[in-house]
């Protein structure tokens, strides 16, 4: 589907989202379909365990503590994926520390052209962590089609991963772009 879409002329975005029971006895299989998907890829989006485990780039370590003291070490895990897989213009990975249950520190970094945008990890409270990445994803894809900068399109996914994580269904359901400019304001004023 990628080769056809490449053909065509058709951007395409990949989201790695490593799942290890999907790729159980497969890994060789899955390995080389992940990384021919991404040579072909216009944006690149995985966490650090995504980049290492599809894609065999080296990355820090999965899951750690003290996320937003790594982010040079998600930066230069980047600059590795940017180097194996040129043809993307666009690469993002999304920061979660688990403080608990309730409470994550969330962040992102995205490298567009030279330069990197990040958002440093803040605390966001948690109702259901699943699809918080996928919301990401999501928010970010819709500021790039919007045509918006790279900064403004990944503080959009920032807060769309955030929206997602307040709820019990695994995509956010913003009433207006206007909500998730408020989330990433961190404004909680109710607008009548």
């Amino acid at each position: 589907m990628a080769r056809s879409a490449k053909k065509h002329g058709a951007r395409i975005s990949f989201d790695l989202n490593h799942r290890a029971s999907f790729w159980r006895g497969r890994e060789e299989e899955l390995s080389a379909a992940f990384k021919e998907i991404a040579s072909l890829s216009d944006i690149l989006i995985g966490n650090e365990e995504d980049f290492q485990l599809c894609l065999d780039i080296e990355g820090p370590e999965a899951g750690g503590k003290d996320i937003g003291a790594k982010i040079d070490g998600f930066k230069e895990m980047i600059g590795r994926v940017k180097k194996e897989y040129s043809g993307a213009t666009l690469f993002a990975t999304t920061l979660r520390e688990v403080e608990s249950a309730n409470l994550h520190m969330w962040g992102a970094i995205v490298s567009h052209g030279d330069d990197f945008c990040v958002v440093e990890p803040r605390e966001i409270g948690v109702l259901d962590r699943i699809g918080g990445g996928d919301e990401f994803v999501g928010g970010l894809l819709y500021g790039v089609l919007k045509g918006w900068s790279a900064e403004k399109s990944t503080q959009f996914g920032w807060a769309t991963g955030a929206l997602a994580a307040t709820m019990l269904t695994d995509c956010a359901q913003p009433a207006d772009e206007d909500q998730v400019w408020s989330i990433w304001q961190g404004n909680a004023r109710v607008k009548r």
